[in-house]
């Protein structure tokens, strides 16, 4: 049996770009997360004032309200992340820039 060998290494640059499809993803995933939070809010508060409140549905509306924010402020840390990546990306090709475009990895 052959022994393994290391695989070659990968390039910074394409590394900051697998970041960054993984943020852009995951952001993609958080957005679903928010419009579904958003409308069983708005289901939850048409209930409400079509039935009346109750101790439940308050209950209710308020974790979803919660679930909301929650899901917005996640957003909001994965955009920063987002932001973060891609001024790498951009000052990694500004240094780069030197190099022929074929050079770029």
């Amino acid at each position: 049996m052959a022994p393994q060998q290391n695989p070659m290494p990968i390039p910074e640059r394409v590394r900051l770009v697998i970041a960054l499809t993984e943020v852009n993803s995951r952001y993609l995933r958080g957005e679903n997360r928010c419009a579904g939070a958003e409308i069983e809010l708005a289901c939850a508060l048409a209930c409400e004032k079509r039935e009346g409140a109750t101790p439940e549905r308050t209950h209710d509306i308020v974790q979803l309200r919660a679930r909301l924010d929650a899901s917005e402020n996640e957003l909001l840390a994965i955009e920063a992340e987002r932001d973060w990546l891609e001024n790498e990306l951009a000052n990694f090709d500004t240094t780069e820039s030197g190099r022929k475009p074929g050079d770029l990895q």
